[in-house]
């Protein structure tokens, strides 16, 4: 078989391996019910739904059409090589990292690890929703549910081709209050809001 779309190919690939690693880490937990949510359940339902979206990308990607389509989606060696020096140990040994250097050194390790892989894959656009996606989930404990919305809003729209910051900023509040009330006072999610200045 032949690949026709290298961009289908690699992001069925990407989107593969993502929901296997959250349905991977979510065995570690209690799954719950539709009802009663354990902390399995989101983690397994979403990394189902990646994996299915995944394998549908990752065939079409034999189908396709597109001429030279290998230019549209360009993958990068020389990152993704040491986001797999960086990443792999960093996982397998984050225990003696956060003895050693504590948690913020975990961080800026696999975090350094995540950029360089997304850094592998495509333009710089679609590296920089990747990078604001993930700084959002390091962002949501210690700064809460509104400034990481809001920063991920604006940092993720800034990729696009056109930018108007007025209306970006206003949809930003409005995502991070529908956010705030939908899933910490509708369904009781135990997310921060706001910042914790107590710590």
């Amino acid at each position: 078989m032949q690949i026709k779309n290298g961009k289908d190919f690699w992001a069925g690939l990407m989107y593969l391996a993502f929901g296997a690693a959250f349905m991977l880490v979510a065995r570690n937990y209690a799954m719950g019910s539709a009802l009663r949510m354990g902390p399995a359940y989101f983690p397994t339902v979403l990394g189902g739904i990646l994996v299915v979206l995944g394998l549908t990308v990752f065939v079409r990607s034999f189908t396709s059409h597109i001429i030279h389509s290998w230019r549209i989606f360009k993958f990068n060696f020389r990152t993704f090589i040491p986001a797999v020096v960086i990443g792999i140990p960093a996982f397998m040994w984050q225990k003696e990292m956060y003895a050693a250097g504590g948690q913020w050194l975990v961080y800026a390790v696999n975090g350094a690890g995540i950029l360089l892989f997304f850094a592998s894959f495509g333009k710089r656009s679609l590296f920089q929703i990747l990078v604001m996606t993930i700084l959002f989930g390091y962002m949501l404990k210690p700064l809460g549910l509104v400034i990481s919305t809001i920063v991920l809003i604006l940092g993720a729209a800034k990729a696009g081709h056109e930018f108007k910051f007025k209306e970006v900023a206003i949809m930003a509040v409005v995502l991070a209050i529908f956010s705030s009330l939908a899933f910490v006072k509708g369904l009781g999610l135990p997310f921060p809001i706001w910042p914790d200045l107590g710590n």
